[in-house]
């Protein structure tokens, strides 16, 4: 495995683990955000199972390209819902930088298997 494909995951990982850890400690500014998005507290619970879990399994290197891909398509989702409830281009930021970091990261590992 390249040192370019570990910096990327352990980037990657570690800003999931803090996005779910923030989403299961009920951070203010994410229920705000998720009420903004008109989805229930439990779905942002969920979804920071998910981040946690993504973050975790990205270590299992069978996993990385479809972990990768499912947490890229996780991000279209937020960044739909920031689209819809008319967020500032700033707000939508944190969301698509996770995107592109989880797209390239996919086709990084894609490539080097």
């Amino acid at each position: 495995m390249s040192m370019l494909l570990i910096f990327l995951k352990a980037v990657t990982s570690l800003a999931f683990v803090s996005a779910g850890i923030a989403k299961q400690a009920r951070a203010k500014p994410l229920v705000e955000q998720f009420h903004d998005f008109r989805l229930p507290l439990e779905i942002m619970l969920f979804i920071g199972i998910l981040e946690i879990l993504g973050a975790i399994a990205l270590w299992f290197e069978s996993l990385t390209v479809w972990v990768l891909s499912a947490l890229a398509f996780l991000m279209l989702g937020a960044l739909k819902n920031h689209i819809e409830a008319r967020h500032p281009f700033t707000r939508m930021l944190p969301a698509l930088a996770l995107f592109c970091l989880c797209v390239w990261g996919a086709l990084l590992a894609n490539w080097l298997n």
